[in-house]
């Protein structure tokens, strides 16, 4: 009797914990994850009260990925839950989460920090031909077009194996200057800047000093990692 008592105990002794269940992968963009409540000792009735409601955190499977985590325990996701099949609302997720992640509110126009200095930048799917993906670049970006478009080929390739390319339309889509032409005397009258602009001087700065902007990217962050918010 004694031996079947402290057999059955032992999985409690080894500090056995029963593996959770494995989840399926969310087919919006971003996860929505409750954590537990915290909670406080009262102090009349020396018992646990709930001091605030759980908190609901989003996780975002681009950043999970560009920062390695998906090989760590740190991380929501699996690698199995990283492969996606070849089609166009692949593609689509995929650059949604890319523009929706923390890397993407410093590079894209569609949050309000970017968009408070200029930065207008988009990019959008174009179509799919065969292993091909067609995307289009749009706006004004403070990167270079073509780091734009590597982030968003990097990605795509990463979630989509059978994807063999990525591409834009037009090649003057990944130029960040574009001459104007005199239409009557084919001569070149100015070249225009197609980057958004230069807020605080510190792409020049950078430039100047042979580093390579896209890099740190416009905005500088705290030690915590919160973004500063550009003057």
């Amino acid at each position: 009797m004694i031996l079947i008592l402290l057999l059955s105990a032992m999985p409690i002794a080894l500090g056995f914990v029963a593996p959770s269940q494995h989840r399926s992968p969310c087919p919006s963009r971003r996860i929505a994850r409750h954590l537990p409540s915290t909670s406080t000792a009262h102090p009349s009735l020396g018992t646990s009260r709930t001091s605030q409601p759980p908190i609901t955190r989003l996780f975002n499977l681009y950043d999970d990925w560009a920062n390695d985590l998906l090989s760590s325990s740190q991380s929501d996701y699996t690698y199995d839950e990283l492969i996606l099949p070849l089609d166009e609302e692949s593609i689509e997720q995929c650059l949604e989460e890319l523009q929706d992640s923390e890397y993407g509110k410093t590079m894209f126009g569609r949050h309000d920090v970017p968009a408070s200095v200029g930065i207008t930048g988009s990019v959008e799917f174009i179509e799919l031909e065969g292993p091909e993906a067609i995307l289009s670049l749009t706006g004004k970006f403070w990167h270079r077009r073509e780091t734009v478009l590597g982030k968003a080929a990097m990605y795509l390739n990463a979630r989509i194996p059978e994807l063999t390319s990525v591409q834009v339309s037009s090649p003057e889509e990944l130029s960040d200057f574009e001459d104007v032409i005199d239409e009557f005397t084919g001569e070149v009258v100015y070249r225009e800047d197609k980057r958004a602009p230069d807020f605080n001087g510190d792409r020049e700065t950078m430039e100047y000093q042979g580093l390579n902007p896209d890099d740190r990217g416009p905005f500088v962050f705290s030690s915590g990692g919160g973004m500063i918010r550009p003057a």
